[in-house]
């Protein structure tokens, strides 16, 4: 084959030569320094989107009964020195040994993203029945303990583009986290927003940052808290439970609202909602499970298969497959335990799973994927963790 060279001349051809010749030089004559491969947009995206960090217990608040804040901040002798930044209403999923188990539990920021710029993250942790991480950390953590957490995560958060202007908090119990943390950042000059925060508990003691809510209502007119008791008469509260009327009480035209507490709380609040014909695109709820037939106490067999090891436990028909790994000790990866983040994605091989509605996706079902974290066994089961 012959090349075509019409149109170059005899001086165009001797430069050409010479390029190999000019090439070698520059080589010779660079510097022997390693190549820099790191730039600043990589850090920066490290910086905000960390793999794992390190963090330390600073203080432990004391939150009326039964609850908790604890205070982190970067363990820098672990190799972390700056905590990720994050958006009012996200979580972090927290890693906990506790005797033979391997736990990640999520917990709700109640900081104002400003904190964050301090090094500082703020947990807060209600016990609950039976709950051996929630237990664990009222009754047994202490200052200086370290965890390891991963980077904020979750989409329960204002987003001028998407969210209404006046943002109505439907809270229940501990519910309450996230809106601490968007109060916060209104206080802060962060949210630009209105926030009326609707806030049911059992009786007063129950109350969450009842004096701190207090104290950002009187800053700030963007602030408005109502607090309803359902099991105790107070002349300073609602009685009963947040209804359609006292919602009614505080809907402007264009409102968003904005959904976390306990699953009676989400069931109730659904119907009303749709009564009042809201948009979806202004209801926001945090990750929850739905409501789910659970019966019998079956043991079924579930195999995990990861990085070519075969590992067999006992899995009960009334827990996550993610559950039966944790207490056995097996570090599975998660991060928001409701079928949400996908984090815990993974292969089913083979037996059948019960999942919650709305967790698994049309193309992992057509491809047979599911979520350990929201998925219960119907029979022998067979998995391939994603790592």
């Amino acid at each position: 084959m012959e090349l075509d060279l019409k149109g170059l001349g005899k001086k165009d051809m001797l430069l050409l030569k010479e390029i190999p010749q000019e090439r070698e030089k520059v080589i010779r004559n660079s510097s022997s320094n390693a190549i820099n491969t790191k730039f600043v947009a990589n850090e920066i995206a490290e910086s905000l989107h960390p793999t794992i960090q390190y963090v330390k217990v600073a203080d432990i608040i004391e939150e009326g009964r039964d609850a908790k804040t604890f205070v982190f901040v970067p363990d820098i002798d672990a190799g972390t020195k700056k905590l990720a930044t994050f958006r009012p209403g996200q979580y972090i999923s927290v890693k906990v040994e506790i005797e033979e188990g391997i736990y990640r539990r999520p917990y709700t920021l109640s900081c104002s993203p400003k904190n964050a710029y301090d090094n500082i993250y703020t947990i807060t942790i209600k016990r609950r029945p039976r709950g051996i991480v929630s237990n664990y950390f009222l009754d047994e953590v202490k200052m200086d303990d370290k965890f390891t957490i991963s980077a904020p995560s979750g989409n329960f958060y204002y987003e001028p583009i998407r969210d209404a202007k006046h943002i109505i908090a439907l809270a229940g119990g501990s519910g309450i986290t996230p809106f601490i943390s968007m109060a916060e950042a209104i206080l802060d000059g962060i949210l630009d927003c209105k926030l009326t925060i609707l806030y049911g508990a059992r009786t007063e003691s129950d109350l969450l940052f009842h004096k701190k809510l207090e104290e950002m209502a009187e800053k700030s007119k963007y602030i408005q808290v109502e607090y309803i008791l359902s099991e105790e008469e107070n002349p300073n509260y609602q009685t009963g439970f947040i209804t359609k009327k006292l919602i009614e009480k505080y809907m402007e035209n264009e409102t968003s609202f904005f959904v976390c507490g306990p699953l009676s709380l989400y069931d109730a609040m659904n119907e009303v909602l749709k009564e009042f014909n809201v948009p979806n695109k202004y209801i926001r709820t945090d990750a929850f499970f739905g409501r789910m037939d659970l019966r019998g106490n079956d043991y079924y067999n579930l195999t995990i298969l990861a990085r070519g090891q075969e590992v067999n436990i006992p899995c009960c028909a009334r827990e996550t497959l993610l559950y039966a790994m944790e207490k056995n000790g097996i570090n599975a990866p998660s991060k928001c335990h409701v079928g949400e983040c996908g984090f815990c994605r993974s292969k089913l091989k083979s037996g059948k799973v019960k999942t919650f509605d709305g967790t698994i996706r049309t193309a992992d079902k057509e491809y047979e994927f599911i979520h350990p974290c929201a998925s219960f066994p119907e029979s022998d089961v067979v998995i391939e963790l994603p790592f």
